[in-house]
């Protein structure tokens, strides 16, 4: 990264959550996933919105979860969705939440795959330009070879931007204006959610 980037870095915003979206969306990719006879993990659910996210920002706006991202070692996090697959209880309580709405299972090492979704709420939540882009987002991800999602995401510009170490205990706040395709900060601060027809 040059030291004109560290130097000065791009605009900061945060985005107020919205835990129902993001809630509904986790629980969309796991189900597609399940239709679609795939082994859904927390990686490829993290991976799976920053592509969503990213893609329909661009082409409507504003992004499908509302969560705020983080540069971390492993990529471009968003982070209520890295929070609620870990079960963390602190935002589970932050959110009043007594249970999620999908079952989680251990398996190898520190990876967990998710399944058995409650998709009640899906539609109440999530658009339909939210869902294409979720699922597109799903295929690509499930279409690439670790190595390669790892060169997608490490080598967007908007991480690229934020992340500053190795330290695997870091995480630095991602700007939401490097998510456009040209760098767009005066959008980024008029992000808002918008109602469910777009």
């Amino acid at each position: 990264m040059s030291e004109r980037v560290r130097q000065h870095p791009a605009p900061r915003v945060q985005l107020r959550v919205n835990i129902h979206k993001i809630l509904a969306a986790i629980s969309y990719v796991i189900a597609i996933g399940e239709k679609r006879g795939m082994d859904v993990t927390q990686y490829d659910i993290l991976k799976t919105f920053f592509i969503a996210d990213r893609s329909h920002l661009n082409q409507y706006g504003r992004p499908v979860t509302f969560d705020n991202y983080y540069a971390m070692r492993a990529g471009p996090v968003p982070s209520v969705t890295y929070d609620l697959l870990k079960e963390s209880t602190s935002t589970l309580q932050r959110f009043h939440l007594h249970h999620l709405p999908w079952d989680r299972q251990a398996g190898s090492g520190a990876v967990f795959h998710y399944g058995k979704p409650d998709t009640s709420r899906i539609d109440e939540a999530l658009s339909e330009s939210d869902e294409l882009a979720l699922s597109d987002a799903l295929s690509i991800i499930k279409g690439l070879t670790f190595r390669q999602i790892v060169e997608l995401t490490h080598n967007d510009p908007a991480y690229v931007e934020a992340w500053k170490t190795e330290d695997a205990r870091k995480a630095y706040p991602m700007s939401l204006g490097m998510f456009f395709d040209s760098p767009d900060f005066a959008a980024a601060e008029t992000v808002e959610f918008l109602p469910k027809h777009q």
